[in-house]
């Protein structure tokens, strides 16, 4: 029986893209997920039938994180919780130059301001330990075009994860970070549109595997770090990229 049977896991952004591909893996293990989604009420219907056909429980949780009271709506009824994964992303991507304040106000309730309320009411359901996994990003390590913005933010959830790491040890809480690179994504090929494959491939030939990460690669990571098999690892950040990190970049 896995570690993670009947365990409680609760995932932002997880209906889509890498929380999705990670809710699929902690399904097969037996947990019992909270999915939070923002609006795209379709995809999240068929999320749920993904992971109901595995047989697992799964629950969804419409909650718009760029708004203050949405991180409320995120835990209502939540009573219990064994592992936190903050997932969820979004930003305009524009030069710095062009950014207006309510851009900036709407990517850091996303990416910063829920993450820490979003711990605080997690620590609340945990009074055994867990386990809590972020997700950064390439951007925050390269210089990528029109993500200043987002990049910023996703620095900011590293250091908060590292902080959040010591604050939490003596409950018994674990708090990591990962950074997967780039990904193929829908939200990758959205905002790349015309130029996804060509970005795609030159990061993959920058790679020594020569070819992009499959998302339940790093999925696979994440529930690695909420395992009890990664018991000495804490206040890390996980750089998952396929050592990109010491490619020549490309995205200027």
């Amino acid at each position: 029986m896995s570690e993670f049977q009947k365990k409680k896991v609760l995932i932002t952004g997880g209906t889509k893209g890498l929380g999705k591909a990670t809710a699929l893996e902690f399904a097969k293990l037996g947990a019992e997920l909270f999915l939070g989604y923002r609006s795209d009420e379709d995809s999240a219907l068929e999320s749920q039938k993904e992971i109901e056909n595995l047989g697992a429980s799964v629950r969804l949780i419409k909650a718009d994180l760029s708004e203050p009271q949405g991180i409320n709506s995120l835990f209502d009824d939540i009573e219990h919780l064994d592992v936190f994964i903050h997932n969820a992303a979004a930003t305009a991507f524009k030069n710095l130059i062009d950014i207006q304040a309510h851009h900036i106000e709407k990517t850091f309730n996303i990416s910063v301001t829920s993450f820490i309320l979003g711990v605080q009411k997690a620590v609340s359901l945990m009074p055994k330990g867990g386990a809590i996994v972020s997700i950064s990003g390439m951007d925050t390590e390269k210089i990528v075009k029109s993500h200043g913005l987002l990049a910023a933010a996703k620095a900011g959830l590293e250091q908060l994860s590292y902080y959040f790491a010591h604050e939490l040890g003596d409950k018994g809480i674990r708090v990591n970070c990962v950074n997967p690179g780039f990904l193929e994504t829908e939200s990758t090929q959205k905002m790349l549109g015309p130029y996804f494959k060509k970005i795609s491939e030159a990061y993959s030939e920058s790679l020594p595997s020569q070819r992009p990460a499959r998302l339940d690669e790093i999925a696979n990571i994440i529930i690695f770090l909420c395992s009890e098999k990664s018991s000495w690892i804490d206040g890390q950040m996980i750089r998952a990229d396929g050592g990109f990190d010491r490619a020549i970049p490309f995205l200027k």
